[in-house]
C-alpha cells in the first residue's frame, strides 16, 4: 500500500513554467542567437569577433546552468554563475563596442539578454542574486555609455535601464505569486494523497472485518450451534472448540502471520499437543509491498520448519517485533531436546548473504 499510494513528487515553479521542456532549450537558443546576431548589424561583431565571441559563450553557459539545474532553488553556487556571468558578459559586449556610437545600445545585445536571464533566475527561486546581476549588468552599461555619450538613433540608456528593472520587477512580482500558488497545489497534493491513505485503510479495515465475519460465519457459528444444542461436550468437541478459538486468536494478534497455510500448519500442531503463540507488533507495516512479501516468506519459511515437527513438548513462538529493531522478526522453539531461534533481520541484502541464525540443540 505504501508504493500505491505514495504522493507524487512536490511541484516547483520550474516544472509550472516548463523550463525543463525541450521547448524552453530551444527557445533560449533561438534568443540568445537572435540577440547576438545584432552586433552583426552594425559590424562591432566582424571588427572584434573574440570579444563578440566571449559574450556569446558567457551568455550560453549562463543560460544553460540556469535551465539545466536539476534543483528548485537553483543550488547556491551555480545561482552565483548565473548572476555574475551575464556582467562578464557585458563587459566582453563593450570592450567589442570600444565607445558609444549612433547605434551602440542596440548592438549591446547582452543587456537585455542578461536581464531575461536574471527574469528566470528569480523565478527560479533566487531573486536577490537576480537583482544583484542586474545592478551590476546596469551599472557596466551605463558606465560605459555615459564616459563618453553619443547622439543615439535607438534609445536613451536610461530608458533602457528603467525597461530592464521594470521588466525584472514583474517577473520578481510574478515569481512570487507563481510560488504561493506552487505551495497551494503541494497542500493540496499532500491533502489528496492523506485522503486516499485514509480511504485505502478504511478500505482494508472493512475487507480485513468481512473476512473475518465470513471465517466465524464458517467456523464459530456450527461450534455455537453445537455448544447451545448440546446437552454435554465430548472431549473430541472441546479439542475442536479450543482450535478454533487459537486460530481466531491467531487471526486477531498476528494479521502479518496470518495466512492460510501457516494458520493450518499452527492448527495442526496444536492437534498434536503443541502450544504456539503468534505475534504481530507492527514491524512490518511500513515497508514496501515488495519488502514486506520477502520478509513474511522467510517467516514462514522459518515458522513452516518448526510446526511441521513440533510435538506434545514443544513450544513455538514466532513474533514480528515492533518497528525500529535490528531484526524484523523472531520465531523460537523450545522443547525438551533443546532450543532453536531464528532470526530475521531487517536488512535484505544482509539476510541474503547470511543464513538464519539458529542455536543448536542444548539438552537440560
Amino acid at each position: 500500500m505504501p508504493d500505491r499510494l505514495a504522493p507524487p513528487p512536490p511541484a516547483d515553479t520550474t516544472t509550472l513554467a516548463g523550463l525543463r521542456t525541450g521547448g524552453a532549450i530551444a527557445i533560449a537558443a533561438a534568443w540568445t542567437l537572435t540577440e547576438a546576431l545584432r552586433a552583426a548589424v552594425t559590424g562591432a561583431a566582424i571588427r572584434q569577433p573574440g570579444w563578440w565571441a566571449l559574450s556569446f559563450a558567457l551568455i550560453v553557459i549562463a543560460s544553460g546552468l540556469l535551465l539545466r539545474a536539476k534543483s528548485d532553488p537553483v543550488p547556491l553556487r551555480a545561482s552565483w554563475l548565473i548572476a555574475l556571468l551575464p556582467t562578464l558578459a557585458a563587459l566582453a559586449n563593450v570592450m567589442m563596442l570600444g565607445d558609444p556610437g549612433g547605434f551602440g545600445l542596440y548592438a549591446a545585445w547582452t543587456w537585455p539578454t542578461g536581464t531575461i536571464i536574471m527574469c528566470f533566475l528569480v523565478l527560479r527561486g533566487r531573486p536577490i542574486l537576480a537583482w544583484l546581476g542586474e545592478f551590476l549588468l546596469c551599472l557596466v552599461m551605463l558606465w560605459w555609455w555615459y564616459r563618453a555619450p553619443a547622439e543615439t538613433l535607438v534609445t536613451e540608456a536610461w530608458r533602457e535601464g528603467w525597461w530592464n528593472i521594470s521588466f525584472l520587477g514583474t517577473c520578481t512580482v510574478l515569481g512570487l505569486a507563481m510560488r504561493y500558488q506552487v505551495n497551494v497545489i503541494n497542500e493540496l497534493r499532500e491533502t489528496t494523497a492523506s485522503v486516499g491513505v485514509d480511504q485505502a485503510l478504511a478500505e482494508a479495515r472493512t475487507a480485513e472485518r468481512d473476512r473475518q465475519l465470513v471465517y466465524l460465519n464458517a467456523t464459530a457459528r456450527p461450534l455455537l450451534d453445537k455448544i447451545i444444542e448440546a446437552e454435554t461436550l465430548s472431549d473430541a468437541d472441546i479439542t475442536e472448540i479450543a482450535l478454533a478459538e487459537a486460530q481466531l486468536r491467531d487471526r486477531i494478534r498476528a494479521r502479518g502471520l496470518a495466512s492460510e497455510s501457516l494458520l493450518e500448519a499452527a492448527r495442526e500442531a496444536r492437534a498434536r499437543g503443541a502450544t504456539v503463540v503468534l505475534l504481530d507488533d507492527g514491524g512490518l507495516d511500513g515497508l514496501s509491498d515488495a519488502e514486506r512479501d520477502a520478509a513474511k516468506t522467510r517467516i514462514a519459511n522459518a515458522l513452516h520448519a518448526e510446526l511441521d515437527h513440533a510435538t506434545a513438548d514443544t513450544t513455538v513462538t514466532a513474533r514480528i517485533l515492533p518497528p525500529g529493531r535490528p531484526a524484523l522478526a523472531t520465531v523460537l522453539r523450545l522443547s525438551a531436546s533443546g532450543v532453536r531461534r531464528h532470526e530475521i533481520p531487517a536488512d535484505s541484502r544482509r539476510s541474503a548473504r547470511m543464513p538464519e541464525t539458529s542455536a543448536p540443540d542444548r539438552h537440560p
